[in-house]
């Protein structure tokens, strides 16, 4: 039987352990399956191309032993009878890494030439044959003009080294990876994907720059002949944005790429790329859904998270239920290409120029009023589509509404305003004729009795020139449309503002060409004043005390003498705190949703001691932000008593080794540990001299861990340590155990996000900036992320239980490794008890298969721990101290 019939052109030799790609021809009409078998005991998946004649088995690792080995191919027709079959001899060789990654096999009598020219025009000495079947390493090359320009790792005399081929004669690969330069011979995309196809060579960016503008760790170079599946597309600002199946290693799955360079094919069909076109970019993470509706009732797979800064193309779009239809150019893993977002955390752009969505129903303002003020509430609505308009308060409370049609305007007149001060909300409804709601929107009104963020009042002056922008983003990345330059020294009046990621939002009285009235100043290049007060937004604002801690109010609220709403207390039991305001504290506690504090200088009317919403606050201590914490310990004092120095009766101590802590006052506890009949606690407030750590009788105090009393006296000893749950990390959330268990003992000793989110993503970004996607699980890139953040550490798979409850002993968390899930899950051990260690587990409850999400604060048995994590002197555990 003729070699034509199905033939091995190679490679025969192989460096073993390293990817490759095996080639042959096939006639189609005679070969309908093809077998590679090595040894007799391996077989290889082999692909076919019936219009090229080509078949390929792809090695993605090699073969992993070196020496003579051998392959037996064979070829049946359609009823399965034998037609051919060969066995080829290859060579494994164990040579050094440096190894030229790219084979040329040819495909028919070629020639190889010196020079770029038809090779019927050129003499004996400029060309080589070469026969089908021969096999080259190349260390470079490039297309031009359907040759491909080559340097060989070995020369061809009398040629040598550097010479052309004919592209359409010849097979190269890179790797397991084939290389096509000629569009019919590309492989298929599934239905739901689409082909990136590298025509010329170009590289893949993390952002739309130019390629000087980015750091090395930011572009990666993709060679002409490369093909990549792609989830979708989107056409940005002069590029494609596209999401790789597969991530390239130290660049991951998104990027960036010049059209000019690729061709996307979909279906078959070309895929343009559109100046136009619209595109949908992420402002924060948010919720694409299946149904416009509240995700708390969707199930896991009507929903998925989309990450803050993310590019998807937009086919199509519509306003519905308060929400943006959206039909993507991408198919989502394991949700689709349609969905339902919040417009407030997304932006559509057309031809790089942002937009909103129409709305049929708006609502005009105000937005801040005076408590038992006259005040009137006007909108406008498409009279086309809504025939009448409804408002009401709270979805209780309908509002007299009065519409006009021909205009389309509808307004609420409220003689006697609002009675009650506080944050309301109304729910603003479109309605058909038939009583279907067409369009539907909540907003929020603020009802003051002293406007702080409202009003004339307030001014604002340009401390440096600086750039008044649309979107809080760099200035570079906007256009001339987006922004315009603003002079030190200028002064604005203020209508309203609020911090967004470090700039100033601001709405103008009197706009500014051609941005408008609202838009975004960078914080530090601009002043904020009420009157001579002058308005503070940032902790690097804040000026430094000598005492214990700052708060700086980020949001107008109350501070209260109870954890109640406001609108509950007497005017006695509250004061207002303004937006920017800071206030000196000496201690604070985490307990029913409040700050409790204790201020340095009382507040006339009030005093020193009180309850703070935690989300209008936040608190530095030392150069560090104090989170919140729903679990954190808090001691509550039962009955009057002392805190002392020494574990002694008091009368034995002198009056600066103790002081008194007064009946119904409650305490943060960062730490504590059973000493004879006394408990040693570490508390959040500073008591003067006297320090925030000494011993206490438990009997006089009630412990609560959030909203749950517990007896001290049964634990030797429990960390506060915060509770990070890996299910909401927005990245990898089923493998991010590792970063989430190190993330809440960074939080422990102070550290918290550069960027503002989540701890636990700044750290999974960390590795895989630095050493790839994956990396998050070796633990060998642990530790040197431990020690990127300035912190000690070692780790060892031979611990003792003794030295982890040492660790434990003297105030320090430690991560530990086991069994706990089928694959290897990990954790952080806060603590022990005499029934178990104290674990904060990210995933929830193993001891209830982890049916229970919520893994804050669990006791794990000696023995379960012992066997899933164990045994004694056989421990994975990261030790993690600071410098």
């Amino acid at each position: 039987m003729s070699t034509d019939t199905l033939s091995y052109l190679g490679p025969t030799e192989f460096l073993v352990n390293q990817p490759t790609v095996i080639t042959g021809k096939f006639n189609s009409e005679q070969i309908h399956s093809i077998a590679l078998v090595a040894e007799d005991k391996y077989p290889l998946n082999v692909t076919k191309n019936p219009t090229t004649g080509l078949w390929h088995a792809i090695l993605e690792s090699g073969f992993n032993s070196s020496g003579n080995r051998w392959l037996r191919l064979k070829g049946t027709d359609i009823n399965n009878n034998l037609v051919i079959e060969q066995t080829i001899n290859i060579t494994v060789n164990n040579e050094p890494n440096i190894y030229p990654s790219l084979t040329l096999i040819t495909l028919t009598n070629t020639v190889f030439q010196e020079r770029l020219e038809d090779p019927d025009n050129l003499t004996a000495e400029e060309t080589v044959s070469l026969s089908v079947g021969q096999t080259y390493r190349l260390l470079k090359y490039q297309l031009v003009d359907n040759y491909l320009q080559v340097e060989l790792a070995t020369p061809i005399p009398p040629i040598g080294k550097f010479g052309y081929f004919n592209s359409q004669q010849i097979h190269l690969s890179k790797w397991a990876k084939i290389l096509y330069f000629n569009r019919d011979d590309l492989p298929e995309a599934p239905e739901d994907k689409a082909l990136l196809w590298v025509k010329q060579r170009t590289q893949i960016k993390l952002r739309p720059e130019p390629y000087s503008q980015l750091a090395s760790n930011q572009q990666i170079e993709l060679f002409s002949g490369e093909t990549y599946l792609i989830q979708g597309y989107a056409s940005v600002e002069g590029h494609f944005r596209v999401s790789l199946t597969k991530a390239i290693p130290g660049f991951g799955d998104t990027g960036y790429i010049d059209p000019e360079k690729v061709e996307i094919i979909k279906q078959g069909e070309t895929v343009k790329h559109s100046q136009t076109a619209i595109a949908l970019k992420t402002l924060n993470n948010t919720i694409i859904k299946k149904q416009p509706t509240n995700e708390a009732y969707l199930k896991p797979d009507e929903k998925l998270i989309l990450q803050k800064g993310m590019v998807y193309g937009v086919s199509n779009y519509t306003s519905q239920n308060n929400h943006t239809r959206i039909l993507l150019t991408e198919n989502l893993p394991n949700f689709g290409n349609e969905g339902y977002v919040y417009p407030d955390f997304v932006q559509l752009t057309e031809a790089s120029q942002a937009f909103a969505t129409a709305a049929t129903l708006k609502f005009l303002g105000p937005t801040e009023v005076l408590v038992n003020q006259s005040t009137t509430l006007r909108g406008t609505y498409d009279s086309t589509q809504g025939k009448t308009v409804t408002v009401t308060a709270e979805d209780k409370y309908p509002l007299p509404v009065n519409f006009d049609s021909k205009s389309g305007l509808w307004e609420v007149k409220l003689s006697r305003g609002f009675n009650t001060e506080g944050t309301r909300w109304l729910r603003l409804q479109s309605l058909d004729s038939k009583g279907k709601v067409v369009d539907s929107k909540v907003v929020n009104i603020y009802v003051s009795s002293e406007p702080i963020s409202a009003g004339k009042d307030i001014k604002l002056k340009v401390a440096k020139d600086t750039w008044f922008k649309l979107y809080p983003i760099d200035s570079s990345k906007l256009n001339d449309q987006q922004k315009v330059s603003v002079k030190a020294g200028e002064i604005f009046t203020v209508e309203k503002y609020g911090l967004v990621d470090g700039n100033l939002k601001v709405v103008l009285n009197n706009g500014i060409s051609p941005v408008g009235n609202f838009g975004y100043f960078y914080e530090p290049h601009v002043e904020v004043t009420k009157g001579s007060k002058l308005l503070l937004f940032d902790f690097t604002d804040v000026p430094d005390t000598y005492i214990s801690a700052k708060i700086l109010v980020v949001q107008k609220t109350f501070i209260k003498g109870s954890p109640e709403d406001s609108s509950q207390l007497d005017d006695n039991q509250k004061a207002e705190l303004s937006l920017g305001e800071t206030l000196a504290i000496t201690g604070y506690a985490s307990t029913k949703g409040h700050f409790r504090v204790t201020l340095l200088e009382s507040i006339p009317g009030f005093g020193k001691v009180g309850y703070i919403y935690w989300q209008h606050v936040r608190i530095k201590k030392q150069e560090e932000e104090i989170l919140y914490d729903p679990n954190a310990i808090t001691m509550t004092v039962r009955e009057t008593t002392v805190i002392k120095k020494r574990p002694l009766f008091s009368f034995l101590l002198g009056r600066s080794e103790r002081v008194t802590l007064p009946i119904g006052r409650v305490y943060g506890v960062n730490s504590y540990a059973v000493e004879g009949n006394h408990l040693k606690v570490a508390l959040t407030e500073q008591m003067g001299e006297f320090g925030n750590t000494g011993y206490v009788f438990p009997s006089y105090f009630l412990f609560k861990r959030g909203n749950k009393s517990f007896n001290p006296i049964r634990n030797k000893i429990e960390l506060n340590v915060p509770y990070f749950s890996q299910r909401d990390n927005p990245r990898f959330y089923w493998s991010t155990c590792n970063v989430t268990s190190i993330a809440m003992i960074f939080a422990y000793y102070g550290v918290r996000s550069y960027w503002g989110g989540q701890l636990e993503d700044e750290l999974l970004e960390w590795c895989f900036n630095n050493y790839g996607q994956g990396s998050e699980t070796d633990h060998s890139v642990l530790s040197a992320l431990i020690r990127a953040y300035d912190f000690e550490t070692s780790f060892s798979t031979t611990r003792e239980w003794s030295e982890v409850k040492n660790e434990l002993n003297n105030g320090r968390p430690v991560v530990l490794a086991g069994d706990f899930t089928a694959s290897g899950h990990i954790l952080t051990a806060i603590g022990y008890s005499y029934k178990g260690y104290i674990v904060n587990d990210p995933w929830g409850n193993a001891l209830t298969g982890y049916s229970d999400t919520e893994g804050s604060r669990l006791i794990y048995p000696y023995d379960y721990m012992d066997r899933v994590a164990g045994p004694n002197g056989g421990v994975w555990a990261h030790f993690i101290r600071k410098k």
